[in-house]
């Protein structure tokens, strides 16, 4: 008789250490699923960072190539306008002398 009681208290103490460590390892499990969520939401994140940067850079090279282009034209009119002042100067040169011509 004297047995049982230890018996009991054997097997109540087992229960709580198998209880114990399922508890930690249960705890463990969740804590290792947090951190994959925590992660995975980390890896979409910088997903999403890396697209919106992917469009920036292609729209920087975007503007990049077309103020290439607006400066080749702003050169080419530039020209133009000197050859045109040039030709106008020469065209009022022309009238200034054939006014002269006309009142001699």
């Amino acid at each position: 008789m004297q047995y049982i009681p230890l018996i009991i208290s054997a097997i109540m103490m087992l229960l709580g250490i198998f209880t114990f460590s399922r508890s930690i390892l249960k705890d463990k499990n969740e804590s290792e699923k947090e951190t994959d969520l925590y992660m995975n939401g980390i890896k979409e994140s910088l997903l999403k960072v890396n697209m919106k940067l992917d469009q920036v850079c292609a729209t920087t090279n975007e503007t990049r190539s077309d103020i290439k282009a607006m400066n080749k034209d702003i050169i080419e009119v530039d020209k133009r306008v000197s050859i045109l002042e040039r030709d106008l100067k020469t065209a009022f040169r022309c009238i200034d002398e054939l006014r002269e011509d006309e009142k001699r």
